[in-house]
């Protein structure tokens, strides 16, 4: 499959601050691929890339090199750009590896959490109740996003919550394919993930989110195996 260009103009890419050209060809790109609008084993090609947006083909390219060095394309020499693959190894590599780091941040909330953190859930929680009553899927995993934000703020642990955040996108790109299977079985952990983060029980919010995590990889899990 190729695919020439995002269907979203450059210039109604969102604001990344004071982010380069390039940056922000990156990040659009990037949340396209974890998204599924841009397809595993998609080919992206530079030129037609760079003519969508209206740049040259120079930030476009520099783009593409930084999702190498990401992990989200491989250049292959005189074949040309391709977005990567799903891998069951990665998959369950990768979901073992978060069932450990989200559930201690969910330990350290559930010690640490402040009224201002418990407004953060909330807020998230509704929204993600929302997004699975109007079955926005997209929504949802946004909502999902917001909460885990909420989490890693309120474990006030900067290191974990950057190796979380890294994971996160990584796992975007696998749990994307399942998120409109499990709108109201999300929001209904995320509400009692909540409940213990607010009551201060740092083993059973550890133990609910870590349990959380390893149904939702075991979850792609049966659907890649299904789509194989």
């Amino acid at each position: 499959m190729t695919v020439s260009a995002p269907d979203t103009p450059l210039a109604s890419l969102p604001a990344f601050g004071t982010a380069t050209l390039p940056a922000q060809i990156h990040e659009y790109l990037e949340e396209a691929i974890i998204q599924g609008d841009i397809a595993p084993g998609s080919r992206l090609r530079a030129d037609e890339l760079a003519a969508h947006y209206g740049v040259s083909r120079i930030p476009v390219r520099e783009a593409l090199r930084s999702l190498q060095e990401a992990g989200w394309v491989e250049i292959r020499p005189r074949s040309g750009v391709y977005v990567r693959e799903h891998s069951e190894v990665e998959l369950r590599e990768l979901f073992e590896a978060r069932a450990v780091i989200e559930a201690e941040l969910a330990s350290l909330a559930a010690r640490r959490r402040d009224d201002s953190d418990l407004t953060l859930f909330g807020q998230a929680i509704e929204r993600a109740r929302s997004a699975a009553s109007a079955g926005d899927a997209l929504e949802l995993g946004r909502a999902s996003v917001a909460f885990n934000a909420a989490i890693r703020s309120a474990a006030g642990n900067s290191v974990l919550a950057a190796v979380s955040l890294s994971l996160e996108k990584r796992a975007r790109f696998y749990f994307s394919m399942i998120a409109d299977r499990f709108g109201s079985d999300w929001v209904h952990v995320e509400e009692q993930l909540a409940a213990h983060i607010a009551n201060q029980s740092s083993a059973a919010a550890a133990e609910c989110q870590r349990e959380h995590v390893l149904a939702t990889g075991a979850a792609v899990q049966r659907l890649l195996e299904e789509r194989a």
